[in-house]
């Protein structure tokens, strides 16, 4: 695998950093002599909160592993992203016993999941960068897999994330769901290869009784941005033809080709109260908010969650992700639209999203906020008045 199309910013950073040449010495200058003050190091500050503290193996003598007390914060622990691999040398069991409880996808869905509302028989589909899948918390859930030419990479920091946020066996959303994922090159910004994603979608679909048809697309991307992605018009009429079918595509610009159906923001998850969804507010935690919402606005939890990794096949891993994009909001949601039509299989996808706006709850800063165990007995009593 091609690791360097993958890296982090800020790794990549370090990489340019800490592992590039070497600034030739002035010859004109003679060297200055350090007085022994000087020559005593500095005390290392903490990390600041929220920095990316992930350790990657490739990287190893440019990307720092273990962090001695002094060099971080343990009361910021929840706000850095690290993974299985970065060591808090004094701190190891809270930081095992933190990427354990953020597993938890939080507003209420483990009690959802304790009355086996679960996506039980609910099939959907991913389209985002290629994952590994035999990864322990998405065994049995692909039911098939296509690659629509990802230059030979056969894995991705985002793939096993959106796919274990929607259908982890200790995150998902909807843990009993199958998954039809088609991998795309979003690296190469065009849309093509996203439309071919789509199509084969259908293709698949095609091919399933009725009753057992694919619902909803997860797509943490935007395809039809045209600022960034070539073909978008080869997207767009994949998305219409999907809609004729009745295949939900949700993606970061909101839900199918009339995006002001449902529209997704971020939002923080309260890491005190991780199962009140009036608890959470829009936005991002280091001070980036949304003060001008789409009326069919729906805020997503995207922040304090750990997500599966996966670089070389056989070596299984997990991220805390001290704050998360829309990218993790996606799957979120198409895994709550999967507990909705387990337990109403009659349900249309406009119905699905006008039932989650409906039953979302308000934030702290007044935003509309999934709700998902709200969406469930909104759901459920339609149901049975009918």
């Amino acid at each position: 695998m091609k690791h360097a199309v993958f890296l982090p910013a800020c790794l990549l950073a370090l990489v340019l950093t800490a592992c590039g040449a070497a600034a030739p010495a002035d010859s004109a200058m003679p060297a200055a002599t350090a007085t022994p003050e000087e020559s005593t190091p500095a005390a290392a500050a903490p990390a600041a909160p929220y920095s990316d503290l992930r350790y990657l193996p490739w990287l190893d003598g440019c990307a720092k592993q273990t962090y001695q007390p002094g060099e971080y914060s343990l009361a910021d622990l929840y706000t850095y992203t690290y993974n299985t691999g970065t060591v808090f040398a004094g701190a190891e069991d809270e930081a095992a016993a933190l990427l354990e409880a953020c597993k938890d996808p939080g507003l209420g869905v483990r009690s959802l999941q304790a009355r086996g509302i679960t996506g039980k028989g609910v099939n959907v589909a991913i389209i985002d960068q290629p994952l590994l899948t035999d990864h322990p918390e998405l065994a049995g859930r692909i039911a098939a897999y296509c690659d629509t030419g990802c230059e030979g990479q056969t894995t991705s920091m985002h793939g096993p994330a959106v796919a274990s946020l929607l259908a982890g066996k200790t995150i998902g959303v909807a843990p009993d769901v199958s998954i039809y994922y088609a991998a795309w090159p979003s690296w190469l910004e065009d849309s093509r290869y996203a439309a071919d994603a789509l199509d084969w979608v259908l293709e698949q679909n095609d091919t399933l009784p009725e009753g057992e048809k694919i619902r909803v697309v997860s797509v943490s991307a935007s395809p039809s941005f045209a600022d960034t992605f070539q073909n978008v018009d080869l997207w767009n009429a994949a998305v219409a033809r999907a809609e004729e079918a009745g295949v939900l595509v949700l993606t970061a610009e909101g839900a199918g080709t009339a995006r002001y159906r449902l529209m997704p923001y971020p939002a923080i998850l309260d890491p005190a109260d991780r199962d009140t969804p009036a608890a959470c507010r829009t936005g991002f935690p280091t001070g980036d908010e949304f003060p001008e919402l789409a009326k069919n606005a729906l805020a997503l939890p995207c922040t304090y969650r750990t997500v599966a990794e996966e670089y070389t096949a056989g070596q299984y891993s997990y991220t805390h992700c001290g704050q998360g994009g829309i990218s993790w909001g996606i799957p979120y949601c198409a895994g709550v639209m999967a507990l909705g039509w387990q337990a109403d299989p009659t349900l249309t996808g406009e119905e699905i999203m006008r039932y989650l706006l409906r039953s979302a709850a308000t934030g702290t800063d007044g935003s509309r906020i999934i709700d998902p165990v709200q969406f469930i007995e909104m759901v459920e009593a339609k149901r049975d008045a009918r």
